[in-house]
Order: structure tokens, then sequence, then C-alpha cells
């Protein structure tokens, strides 16, 4: 029997990567943090509690999670990290096979998976996805991880891919390499708190515990006292100036309702005061020091409560009541009716509702009910905050909107623009939750006031109590139908809980209603959407921005209407839906969304024949298993037309390499590739030849950032833009220097090419030159153009158990034109896995008092490899005229689908249709007993 370990702190001796080492460990300390201290930063913090696998090392040779293997139970072992795999430079069969089949997209969970997967012993694909379950992924929807782990095994071949260097042209419809993926899976790549200056301080922050409460007094003096605290901050101590979190471009269009600190919390997580300290842990005893006395007041979780007389007047609710008003701070701005705690309003109409609903043969009604979900993101929230001394202001942060936070941030602390260099590294996902300033704000305050470094590093609760998650609504839809399924009339009202804060909530709401009523024709329709305020966590953006919420709805409803007619449900929609002729929006003009290439019923086809589907197909019925098919269609905006605005500048360096910056941010959606594959193609080189420097507000033109299926579609044409003049500009100044006309030349891979002279190399021309070969040009899109998805599920649905299965997902997308096939691939698996958790699993769940009771990964179930079969996407390739080279927004329309397209298949399976999500066992085992005969 081993004799029990002794864990008061004392020497250590340690073999890391066939390197040893003797240190003194302190009692508590993790080899997580342990590894960290050592500068090893490959192994990635995610959880505290082993549930995620991104921690995996091994120690002698056995996978552990180092987040909560003591460090001192490593002395005299032997500790394996990413960073120890390869040797001399050569890649071990399991990292070069992530690398052929990009079995990533983030990175940040790919050490942990390689580390995990190294050790696995398994014979087939279903033996290694349930393998796989102390391993979570966020981005991929695991089908790039198992195939690159399959490869790994010698279980199936390399993928045949492109490389850069094939041919010069053409490098766009190619599914080349990101150009990082060596670094990603040895180790290399530095997240937002891989580094920091020295005399690094540490922020916590005290969070309410109430949902609702004035704050009468602090007291610090405790916290002050503790050795190792530099400063506490409380509302008295910050300047009191309402703003908004989201990260939009200006005009900005959100309520003005956030402070820095306030005397009044709004929902259980709520910042009260911000504690800086030597290490986090004397941070957070610091934070337990300080004294609150708090007013506790009446707090409201339901949306529709909130609003009160106004639930009545929308015929939704038929009594009132009263509900205490959250917002009622007079500083604050921008709100639509703050008595009424309705955050923000959406209008939108066309026609006659009533006479649309008159000319009907049927009509149906029905109330919707989706959760708020969580981002889920690997990679915490963290800023770090420095002086240099020049007093420049430097804000390192996992952030989508560098220039929108370096915007906020002027206001905020009235510093010129110029003086804050705000960029990130290389970031750990986000779908939305980025588009937040969430941590750089207290972290500047900090460093101003102490003149010192900070940093601040969500912990994973707070992720789930303390950021964003995606809209909580209840929505009510009526539409009018004739016999033949031609909509007369569509009425939607949306009661969207936007939680303490309105950031997002409007913009949010526009299109839970714009887009799914868009997709279908239809005279006379009406939309109605609230943001309102509760006293919850906030919501905020998240992939498919209120669409998805939308579509849930309407598709769930276009099912029920062809079961009731006797119309085949793919055949309903093929009547219906919208046409390149077709007005789009109903109402509201300004976004300037159109249809440019449409390749919507081409996707439907398409979906149907991979799915050998007959219209009238029947259930399976085998005993208590009941297999059946959804479909759903979807819509979504490429970029915010007048609004997104992206800046690109190009050179040629003095060696002869192309450089190309843009402040376009790459979080994990492979753009930093997708760039240089468009910028290649116009200068007839290859992306290997073209260095990229993105997202840095002091070294890159200003760019709005990730989100809005944005950065192809616009960013990409302002590449396009800047690599023509650039080109142009090099052959001109060829032709200088040869003394030749420009038509005679000709740019090639390798330099100028003409008929007479020779090849003028690329870096002799930048020497014979009289001036840089730089340039820089913008675009911003004047319309929007629609990207279209279709969805196609098969289920089995135990009727004993309620469990469903998801046994078939094809979704078709219409693209446009796929810049880089295996990452538009990779975003469809994604997106397609992250709606089967919004339709099957995934629910943040609040008790009565506020707090939201499943904030880990261990009690919120996002899906694992083993829930999902192997997702098959395919890309309608029909040229878009507005997009660069064709392309279309891809990364938000792939995760509309997926929910309704389950919930159809459920109802089709059981014959019994479900209206709220997720579709848990036990609801759908309790709606199928509420369908029987009552004895």
């Amino acid at each position: 029997m081993q004799a029990p370990i002794n864990y008061s702190s004392r020497m250590m001796t340690i073999c890391i990567n066939d390197r040893n080492y003797q240190l003194t460990t302190a009692p508590g300390t993790t080899l997580l943090s342990f590894l960290h201290s050592q500068g090893l930063y490959g192994t990635h913090r995610v959880c505290d509690t082993g549930d995620c696998g991104a921690c995996t090392v091994w120690v002698d040779g056995h996978a552990v999670h180092s987040c909560i293997y003591p460090a001192q139970r490593a002395d005299g072992r032997v500790v394996t990290t990413i960073e120890g795999l390869a040797t001399d430079g050569q890649l071990t069969a399991m990292q070069q096979a992530f690398v052929d089949c990009q079995g990533f997209q983030c990175g940040y969970c790919t050490p942990g998976m390689i580390m995990s997967a190294s050790k696995l012993k398994v014979a087939n694909e279903t033996e290694l996805r349930r393998a796989l379950d102390g391993n979570l992924c966020r981005c991929t929807g695991y089908q790039a991880i198992v195939q690159s782990m399959l490869q790994g095994y010698g279980l199936q071949p390399p993928p045949e891919l492109a490389t850069s260097d094939d041919s010069p042209a053409p490098q766009v419809g190619q599914s080349l390499p990101q150009q990082d993926s060596v670094g990603i899976v040895t180790g290399a790549p530095l997240f937002t708190t891989d580094w920091a200056p020295p005399g690094l301080l540490h922020l916590a922050v005290v969070r309410s515990p109430y949902a609702h409460a004035r704050i009468r007094h602090i007291d610090t003096s405790k916290a002050l006292a503790l050795p190792g605290v530099y400063a506490v901050f409380t509302h008295a101590d910050v300047p009191r100036r309402p703003y908004t979190t989201a990260g939009h471009g200006e005009p900005v269009p959100d309520p003005h309702d956030h402070y820095l600190l306030d005397h009044k919390v709004r929902f259980v997580g709520d910042r009260v005061a911000a504690v800086v300290a030597e290490s986090v842990a004397i941070a957070r005893q610091a934070c337990e020091l300080v004294e609150v006395d708090y007013e506790v007041l009446p707090h409201v979780l339901d949306p529709v409560i909130a609003i009160g007389d106004e639930a009545c007047e929308l015929g939704i609710r038929p009594h009132s009541a009263s509900s205490p008003q959250i917002h009622d701070e007079p500083e604050s701005f921008q709100i639509y009716n703050a008595q009424r705690n309705i955050a923000g309003k959406v209008f939108l109409e066309k026609g006659n509702l009533e006479a649309g609903f008159e000319a009907a043969d049927f009509l149906l009604e029905r109330v919707y009910r989706v959760p708020a979900v969580q981002h889920m993101h690997l990679e915490p929230h963290a800023t770090i905050t420095w002086l240099d001394a020049d007093g420049m202001l430097h804000v390192r942060s996992s952030t989508q909107v560098p220039f929108h936070c370096q915007r906020l941030l002027s206001h905020l602390f009235d510093i010129p623009k110029d003086k804050i260099h705000v960029f990130k590294t290389r970031l750990g996902g986000g779908f939305g939750n980025k588009q937040e300033i969430l941590t750089e704000d207290l972290c500047t305050l900090a460093t101003l006031r102490t003149g010192r470094p900070v940093q601040w590093v969500f912990s994973r609760q707070e992720e789930f109590t303390a950021t964003n998650s995606r809209h909580a609504a209840e929505i009510h839809l009526k539409v009018g139908v004739k016999r033949d399924g031609s909509l007369t009339a569509v009425d939607m009202i949306a009661i969207a809980n936007t939680g303490a804060y309105g950031n997002h909530g409007t913009q949010v709401v526009f299109l839970t209603g714009s887009m799914p009523l868009g997709l279908y024709r239809c005279e006379h329709q009406r939309f109605r959407g609230y943001s309102v305020y509760t006293n919850t966590m906030p919501a905020g953006a998240f992939r498919g921005y209120g669409a998805t919420q939308g579509y849930v709805a309407m598709e769930s409803l276009m099912d029920e209407i062809a079961t009731m007619l006797q119309i085949d449900p793919l055949e309903l929609r093929q009547r219906q839906v919208i046409t390149p002729d077709d007005r789009v929006l109903i109402g509201a003009d300004h976004h300037f969304h159109l249809v440019g290439s449409y390749g919507l019923k081409a996707a439907i086809a398409k979906v149907a024949s991979t799915m050998n589907y007959k219209p009238g197909t029947p259930p399976v019925i085998d005993g208590s298993r009941r297999r059946g098919i959804g479909f759903a269609i979807s819509m979504q905006g490429s970029g915010l037309a007048k609004i997104h605005l992206a800046r690109v500048r190009m050179a040629l360096k003095s060696d002869g390499r192309y450089e190309l910056r843009s402040g376009a941010v790459d979080l994990g959606t492979g753009c930093n590739t997708t760039l240089r594959q468009i910028a290649a193609d116009v200068l007839h080189t290859t992306i290997d030849q073209i260095d990229i420097i993105t997202a840095d507000t002091l070294h890159t033109p200003f760019d709005s950032g990730a989100y809005a299926s944005a950065t192809t579609y616009i960013t990409g044409q302002a590449v396009i833009l800047a690599a023509e003049a650039l080109r142009s500009c090099l052959l001109t100044a060829a032709a200088a220097v040869m003394n030749c006309a420009v038509d005679q030349l000709q740019l090639t891979a390798v330099g100028i090419q003409t008929p007479t002279q020779g090849t003028l190399p690329l870096s002799t021309l930048v020497e014979k030159a009289d001036h840089p070969l730089e340039v820089e040009r913008e675009y911003a899109a004047d319309k929007s153009t629609l990207t279209f998805a279709v969805q196609g599920t098969e289920v089995e649905v135990d009727t004993e158990t309620g469990r469903v299965t998801v046994l078939r997902c094809v979704q078709a997308i219409d693209v446009g034109k796929a810049i880089n096939p295996r990452i538009c691939y990779g975003q469809a698996v994604g997106g397609t896995v992250m709606g089967l958790g919004y339709a099957l699993s995934e629910e943040q769940q609040i008790d009565a008092e506020g707090r939201i009771v499943n904030p880990s990964p261990r009690t919120y179930r996002i899906p694992l490899a083993k829930d999902i079969p192997a997702i098959e996407a395919a890309f309608i390739e029909d040229s878009d005229p507005y997009g660069p080279f064709g392309a279309k927004g891809v990364g938000e329309v792939v995760v509309n689908c997926t929910p309704p397209a389950v919930m159809n298949a459920v109802a089709h399976a059981t014959g019994v249709r479900l209206y709220q999500l997720p579709m848990t066992p036990e609801r759908v085992w309790k709606a199928i007993q509420a369908s029987k005969p009552q004895s």
C-alpha cells in the first residue's frame, strides 16, 4: 500500500519533457499551474474541475487532467506536455494527422485532444467517439477531430488536399491548410494569458449574491489590510458614465445602461467591487473580506411578467402584474421604456394583417419557448493591461472587436484613441460572447490607478454566471394559410429576455423576426419584438444573432401546416420561399439585405437526394423506438451594409514577400488563411508568400471585427481592392525601373516578367523603386447579400424513456463560392452540432432567486463526440455578384436550421410536437404520455 503523500511545501524533483527540475512547490498547487509557472503554456486552463480535457498531460506515460492533479504528486515522476511530443521538429503521427485533417478551429482544445488521443486504444470510430467523453470541443463539432485521430491510429489514410505551392493560381477554391497548423499542434501559439509583462498584478471582482439590490454601504478596510492587496475599487471610486458592453460601431445603437461599478446590482453575479492584488488567490481572498450592506429589492425573472401591462395589451397574458423597475437611474439613455422594463422594441409591418387573416382558409397559432444557452468557448475572457514609458496604454485581450474596445476605453477614461493600443493574440473561440467589453474596462481602471500591469481572467463559473447568453425568448406566432399552402398573413410577437442590461438586445430581436418572416412570400406580415429587462444574467450576441430563435418557431409551424394540409414539407417550402425578385424585409430597408446568388432550391434538392428522401415516407416503428425525418431552411445576411467597414493595407517587403495588414479577427474561423488566399489569387502568388498581421489597433487599419458573418464578405472584398491596387503599383514601379510599358509586364509568383528582359525579382524591385510599394484600401458594402441553408435530420426516439438520438444530419449551404472548402465545411459541422445542443440538451437553469444552478461543463451539457453522427455538408456554389470571388457569409446561417429540423423529426417520429427547447428526455416523455388517450 502506497504511503500517504505529504503536501506541505517542499522541494520537488520532476522531469518535464526530458528536462529535470528541482523546485519548491506550495501546497495546493496544481500540476497545470506548476507547468504554467515554468513557461509551458501549451496545456490550457478551461474548467479547473477535470471535465474538459484541455489540460491533459502525461504523468509516467498515463494521461491525466493536470488542472486537478496536485503538483506535489508528480514528485519523482516524468511529465510530458504537448511541447515535448515533437522530436527535433519531427511531428508525431497524431500531431501530423491533426495538421493533415485540420482537427481544430480555434485550437484551444487541440493540445489536450492530441495528448488524450495518443494514449487511447480503439479499434473503430464508434469506440473512439465513446472514449472522448473527457475531451470537449465547442468549435469543430468533433468531425475533424475524429478524422484526425483515425488517421493518427492508421485507421484511415490522409486526405487528398491541395498545398499552397501546387501552383501560383488559383488559390481561391482550394482546401489549403491553415498556415499556423504546426504551431497549434505543438502548443506554440500564444493565447492572451500565455505572456505578461513583469510586475503583474491580478484583478478579481466581488459579485452580487442577490438578483436585485441597492448597495447601502461597502467596507473595504479588511480587504485593504490583507498583505498583497494593492487597491479596492467601488462605485464611489470610479467615474459614473453610462455605456454599453456591446461591441458595436458608431452610432452605438444599444441602451447605455451599464457602469464600471454601480450602487445597484441587477443580477446574481453583477459587479460590486474590484480588488487588485499580487496573486489571483490573494485577490479572491480579499473579495471575501469586502463587507457589503445590501437593501434587497423585489426581482423579476420572467420577461413577460417584467413588461406588466404591455403583456395584457399584446393579448399574451390575461392579467397584468406589477414588476420592479430594473433601470430607474436617470443617467442611462437609449432605453425604449424603462418604466415597463423594455430595453428595446422592434415593429415591422407590411400589407394589411386583418385582410390577410380574413382571406385564410385556416388559422394556426402557437407559442414557442427557447432557453438561454451559454457560448462555452473554451478560452475564458481575459485581459492584460499596462502602460509603457511613453504613456501608451496597451490592452492585450481575448476580443472579437479590438477597435470598438479601443473606442469605448477612450470614452470611459478620456484617453485619446491613439494612446490606446488594443490587440488580440490567438483567440480561443467567441461565438459572439467576445463581442462584448467585459474585462478590458476594469483592467484599464486598475492599471491607470496603480501604474502596474494588471491581468483579469474569468473563472469558468464566471463565464457561466457573469458574461452573456443567447437570449431566452417566448415567441407567439399566428399564421393564415390557404388550402394550397400559400401564406395569407403572418403575425409574430417575440418577447426576448435581455437580462439585466440591454447590450445587443434590440438588434438581436430585429433578426428574430426579419429573417424567418422574410424567408417566405406573404403580402401581409407583422412583427413585434421586445428586448426586456429582467434580473438575470445579460444576454448578448450569439451565433445566429436572434434569427436562430425565430426559425425555431417559423420552421416548426411550417411543418405543422404541411401536416395539416397533407403537403410534403419540402414541397410546401419550395412553393413559398422568396425568389430573387421578392422584397425581403418587412418594413426595414436600412440593412439592404438582398438576394444575390440564389441556390436555395438547389440546396433543398441536394438535401432530399442525399437523404434519399421520398415524400410521404412514414416513420419507422421498432417496438418502443421510432424513427422520423425533419427538415428546415434558413437564411442570414452577410455583414451589415452601410455599417460594417474594413480597411486593408498591403505592401511588398524588402525580401520580396508580401505583407497583409487587416484589423480582422480570426477566432477559429480560419480567416487568416482565407484572406491570404484571396490576396494570393489577385497577386498570382501562394499564401505562404504572404505574411499577415491582424487585429491590432496600433499596427493594422480599422476593421469592425468578427461578427455578422462579415469577415469574408466585407474584409475579403477590401483585400481584393488592396491586392489589385498593389499589383498595379508593382507593375507601374517595374515599368519605371525597366523603362518599358506597363502593358508589357506580367506579375508572377517570383517577379515581374517581361517579353525581352527576363524576370525582375520582387526583392530587386523593392530595392530599385523610388518609393515604398504599399497601398491601403477600404470597403463598406452597399448591400448585404443573403446566404441560404437547408437541413435534413433523422432521429430515433425511445418512447419509453423520451431519449432522442440523432442518426443523421445533412446540410446544404448556398455559399456562393467556398474560398476554402475545408474551412467552410468545418464551420458547417461546428454550427450544426451547436444547433444539436440547443435542440436537445443545453439550457441555463435558474432558480427562483435568480441563481444559475448549472454553471459548469459537468452540469451544463454541450454535445459530446458520442452524441452526434457524422455530419454531411454540401456546398451550392453559385457565384454571388456582391461577394469576393462570389463568396458569401457562412459562419452563422449553419446553426439556424438544426433545432427546428430536429423538432420536426421528433414530431414525424412520434406524432407529438414539442414547443419548448431543449427537448430533454423528460420533456419528450411527458409529451408522449400526455398525448395518449386517458383511460
